[in-house]
């Protein structure tokens, strides 16, 4: 029986390897004639909404680490944002809209996006005798291999990733900001912060789980996934095949909100919402086998459960919050749960945080939700915190899912920016 299955499993890898090349070439096509400007020229200055970024490099042990900044260079600390991105989108780029709103909110403001560490194109893989912490699951049976003896290199891992944010911070001279991050970034800021808490006057976390998390619940993937689906993530092609699914079938889930998707139909050429469309539903499908296997390494070395084990560390006087994308675990018109990210029911990651909106629910059911709840701002929702949270703001994105700095970075600007203006004048 398991060697029927390993035979069916490398049939299986050569028709999706097949149907990958034949992928690759007409989304990277499409994506050349929806940005061809932005082929013919290497960008350092970029303009986004009348926003001037600035790509830079910073040297560190031998090593040139990418950065992006914009607005006042000459800002006090509590007007310093740092921000990371994650993936399989562009960790910088995913983040240049929602930095423009920000500045449009406050021009007084000065923004760092640091790039993943590592997730440079001229970055090299280099394995040393450290292995594996984690298991693979491979398709289409979901059977678990062991990676016991898998060399991997460590400066992939979150952890180490922090520590080069930290020299960077340090380089820079920056000794106190507000900090904001969406997925992946999570993760390393949070390592930075059980390490070096005297940089954050708050951190701003967005897309990604917080402290509650059964075991179980990953053997439902990837037709149901609480939280991303590691396990699949440490092999490429599955990664590269599961992640053009969802995007272009919805299959075995969503990952796009319908709402984002519904404006997105009638964008023009060459506007902002037009270019946040090719960014993720193209861009992000075109990742090179570089990229890929550099995302292996961080999955081979990280998963929910120690991500989750780690936060157990986070200094309880600095203020949290989550701005998190309204459309997790909703329907779409196909019947398809959106996303991985629920705050609510049965699945609920933010247990522990907030009042449930969705009781007992393994999907948004519009008469089951508790209005009493929220609180409608201008551009965004807040949930009522539980007495005992931890976290002191928690925000729902409108139209977006697990992607909401690239959906609506409108929303995710506000919410974020009243948090820290509130931490700034001592309301929180």
């Amino acid at each position: 029986m398991i060697l029927l299955k390993l035979i069916i499993e490398n049939i299986f890898k050569v028709i999706v390897l097949f149907y990958s090349f034949i992928a690759d070439l007409v989304i990277t096509s499409i994506v050349f004639i929806r940005e061809k400007e932005q082929y013919l020229k290497n960008f350092k200055l970029i303009n986004i909404e009348g926003i001037q970024f600035e790509k830079k490099t910073i040297l560190i042990d031998g090593y040139k680490h990418l950065y992006t900044t914009c607005g006042n260079f000459n800002a006090q600390s509590n007007q310093t944002l740092i921000m990371m991105g994650g993936i399989p989108s562009d960790p910088s780029e995913s983040l240049y809209w929602m930095a423009s709103e920000l500045i449009k909110k406050n021009p007084s403001l000065k923004i760092l996006i640091i790039h993943l560490p590592f997730y440079e194109n001229y970055s090299k893989i280099e394995l040393t005798d450290d292995t594996a912490k984690f298991n693979t699951l491979n398709l289409p049976f979901n059977r678990e291999s062991s990676n016991a003896n898998v060399k991997v290199d460590p400066k992939f891992s979150h952890y180490n990733q922090s520590k080069i944010v930290e020299k960077i911070l340090n380089k820079l001279e920056i000794s106190k900001a507000h900090f904001i991050a969406h997925d992946r970034g999570v993760i390393v800021f949070e390592y930075l912060m059980t390490r070096k808490n005297d940089f954050f006057l708050s951190f701003s976390r967005g897309a990604q789980v917080w402290d509650y998390y059964e075991e179980e619940w990953s053997k439902l993937a990837p037709f149901i996934c609480v939280g991303p689906p590691h396990r699949f993530m440490t092999k490429p092609w599955q990664l590269k095949f599961l992640f053009t699914l969802v995007t272009f079938f919805g299959f075995p889930l969503a990952i796009r909100s319908e709402g984002f998707l519904k404006k997105c139909r009638v964008a023009n050429k060459n506007t902002e919402l037009f270019n946040r469309f090719t960014h993720l539903t193209y861009k992000t499908n075109m990742a090179n086998k570089n990229f890929l296997n550099k995302v292996k390494q961080t999955m081979l070395q990280t998963d929910s459960s120690l991500e989750i084990e780690n936060r157990k560390n986070l200094p309880k006087d600095i203020k949290i919050m989550q701005f998190q994308g309204e459309d997790e675990f909703k329907l779409n018109s196909k019947n398809k749960l959106i996303s991985d990210q629920p705050y609510f029911g049965k699945y609920n990651l933010f247990r522990n945080e907030i009042e449930d909106i969705y009781p007992e629910c393994s999907h948004q059911v519009h008469s089951k939700l508790q209005s009493k709840y929220i609180d409608c701002k201008n551009e965004y929702k807040k949930i009522s915190l539980l007495p005992s949270a931890r976290m002191s703001f928690f925000a729902l994105i409108p139209d977006s899912a697990h992607f909401n700095v690239i959906e609506n970075p409108k929303g995710c600007a506000s919410a974020v920016y009243d948090f820290i203006t509130e931490c700034n004048l001592g309301k929180i």
